[in-house]
């Protein structure tokens, strides 16, 4: 399967969108973490994972835009590609829901 979904054209974006998604995600909790010590590796931290969240997001976005032009193909299966598209929402939305960049809490770790 894996195989199959590898030559499919929105299997790459998948892959970097849960990559980035996931070291975001890591970044954000890590800048929790460094709230006890000076600030600028605190902040370096929060910033770095709110960028890698982004460009997580556009490569999700890039990802289910090659799904939806090639789904008429006869090529491989998308299926592994939508799995990845939606592992990397579901840890967007986690990291966000958990670390918001505005509001109460926003910035704060």
């Amino acid at each position: 399967m894996l195989r199959a979904a590898t030559a499919h054209d929105a299997w790459v974006p998948a892959v970097i969108a849960v990559a980035l998604a996931a070291l975001g995600a890591v970044l954000l909790q890590l800048s929790a973490l460094l709230s006890v010590v000076p600030e600028a590796p605190m902040e370096l931290a929060w910033l770095l994972g709110w960028v890698l969240l982004t460009w997580a997001v556009i490569a999700a976005a890039v990802t289910l835009i090659a799904t939806w032009r090639s789904r008429l193909a006869p090529r491989a299966p998308v299926a592994p590609s939508i799995v990845l598209a939606a592992a990397a929402v579901a840890i967007m939305v986690l990291a966000a829901a958990l670390h918001p960049p505005f509001g109460v809490g926003g910035g704060v770790g």
